[in-house]
């Protein structure tokens, strides 16, 4: 005698996993409430077991008068149903000659189809989930890009028609809400367009700034000539405290003097300026990568794609995309970005995020801190350049 060998649900799911996975994956395969509905209805009537015995085969015996009385469908509309089940490959309709249902000769609704195809059901769940955190994700993106150029254009003292071509393409965006109904590959994209605009935006300030006699905005000395200037130095006592990670006024370990009453710190307040101005002058994009935290490093390296040099706007989204894992409001951010200015805000998020495995001093609040040292920045008392300093030299870069 030959037992048979049916399907069976993948160890450890039963008729309840198949119920759940059919609630999430009905959108995903066009599967309609009323016929949901249905084939639930008819599934909870077998035997549990059925579903993880390969001797045995689940199976809907009631009749369909009776099963579309408590469905409230006539007997027509059920009869439909199941013929749309069947199309699907959810359901077998196996029926006496007279279309009569039986236990005798397992007749009925069979749910085989079903248990075959439940993999492939949990698959695609899982590609859709994978789909919807991809678009969320370039949602998210695009949004910071949109913060950025915004940022960037109110930032620009120059009203020039040179700046038209941004705003033009800055309206033609789709709107927010709109994102995720686009598509995966058309937002792709669009994103990509968005990360463009932002250098875009940055090189045309760049050529502006250049044309109008000023000092040329390049990375580093647009991060120099927007810091309040630091003037405390180093002492020349014995004991090297320059760069000991000391906390300051700002609460973030930057440079302070320190030292005995007799040190020579007013002689040597002039080379130590000159110093700092060397070092900061140095602050290229690959130094700042480096003296980023493992994190923002891997933040910073998805903005890049497939560039191989950062650019201000890749330190500033990816800075952006770290606020959820620091901690940081929003609005926090927000008031950082239009206090403080972009470049400055994005540094400061990235010194408070270094230092938060700081040896003596760690930062313990990022939030809080960000808020602190904004309003330090309006009162003209935050010390952006020795904390940078600080940093690196406590990363040696």
């Amino acid at each position: 005698m030959t037992t048979a060998n049916h399907p069976v649900l993948p160890q450890g799911f039963k008729r309840f996993s198949v119920e759940q996975t059919l609630l999430k994956a009905a959108a995903l395969i066009g599967l309609r409430g009323p016929t949901l509905h249905a084939l639930l209805h008819m599934m909870q009537k077998t035997d549990p077991a059925a579903w993880t015995d390969p001797a045995r085969e689940p199976v809907f015996f009631a009749p369909q008068d009776e099963t579309a009385r408590a469905l409230g469908k006539t007997r027509r509309a059920l009869y439909n149903t199941e013929i749309t089940l069947e199309r699907m490959g959810l359901i077998e309709r196996r029926v006496k000659a007279n279309g009569q249902r039986s236990s005798h000769g397992k007749c009925g609704i069979v749910f085989s189809k079903l248990i075959a195809a439940f993999p492939d059901l949990l698959n695609l769940i899982e590609q859709a989930e994978i789909e919807r955190r991809r678009i969320k994700a370039l949602a998210n993106e695009r949004s910071s890009c949109l913060h950025y150029v915004n940022a960037r254009l109110r930032e620009a003292t120059n009203d020039d028609s040179t700046l038209d071509h941004i705003r033009g393409a800055l309206a033609a965006w789709p709107r927010t809400d709109s994102l995720t109904r686009m598509g995966l590959d058309a937002l792709e994209a669009h994103v990509e367009d968005a990360r463009r605009l932002c250098i875009a935006v940055d090189d045309v300030l760049d050529l502006l700034r250049d044309s109008s006699g000023e000092p040329a905005e390049n990375f580093r000395s647009h991060i120099q000539e927007n810091n309040v200037i630091d003037n405390s130095v180093s002492c020349n006592d014995a004991v090297d405290r320059w760069s000991a990670g000391k906390p300051a006024h700002s609460d973030l370990p930057v440079s302070e003097p320190t030292g005995p009453g007799d040190c020579r710190e007013n002689e040597c307040e002039a080379a130590s300026a000159s110093r700092k101005a060397k070092m900061l002058a140095h602050l290229t994009p690959d130094r700042i990568f480096k003296m980023a935290s493992a994190d923002m490093q891997h933040a910073i390296s998805v903005q890049l794609g497939n560039r191989t040099e950062p650019r201000k706007s890749d330190f500033f989204r990816a800075a952006e995309a770290m606020l959820p894992a620091l901690g940081i409001n929003p609005s926090a951010w927000n008031d950082a970005v239009s206090f403080m200015g972009i470049d400055r805000a994005w540094l400061t998020v990235l010194l408070i995020d270094a230092n938060r495995d700081h040896p003596e001093t760690p930062v313990k609040s990022p939030g809080g801190l960000l808020r602190t040292l904004t309003r330090k920045d309006r009162e003209g008392t935050f010390k952006l350049d020795g904390g940078l300093i600080g940093l690196l030299t406590r990363k040696g870069v």
